[in-house]
């Protein structure tokens, strides 16, 4: 996977797109850069700590990854990335990943050419419209 988060890097995408592309975590990219970077193994935690170890029999699922299939539905459907994380009560940033999850190969090609993912335009409903609308004085 060094490779791929190299050739990615090199064509100007950030952490955060290669790491949403590849499906893993920013901090595993960040390694990986730092480890082409100084050919050396990335530093420990800064605190020395590891991470809570997993309840065994339950595999662990990011909320983004349980999300993904009904974000990217809605997103299509023309709803705005705002109104779907209050509605689903997570963070806007969890519904981008989970939309850029859902569509890998779209966020993949734009980590290689170093650009922005292309996503659906918000659509603006009738009653959004006259909601943003002030009254008549």
């Amino acid at each position: 996977m060094l490779p791929q988060i190299v050739e990615m890097a090199e064509a100007g995408s950030g952490v955060d797109l290669i790491s949403r592309a590849l499906g893993i975590g920013a901090e595993v990219v960040r390694d990986g850069l730092h480890l082409h970077c100084t050919g050396k193994r990335p530093p420990g935690r800064v605190d020395g700590r590891r991470r809570q170890p997993r309840r065994s029999g339950q595999p662990f699922v990011p909320k983004y990854k349980q999300i993904a299939a009904e974000v990217d539905h809605r997103r299509k459907a023309g709803e705005g990335l705002d109104r779907l994380a209050r509605e689903m009560k997570v963070s806007r940033p969890t519904v981008v990943r989970a939309y850029d999850y859902a569509n890998r190969d779209e966020a993949a090609a734009a980590a290689r050419e170093g650009r922005k993912p292309a996503r659906p335009p918000y659509r603006w409903s009738d009653e959004a419209r006259q909601a943003k609308r002030k009254p008549p004085a």
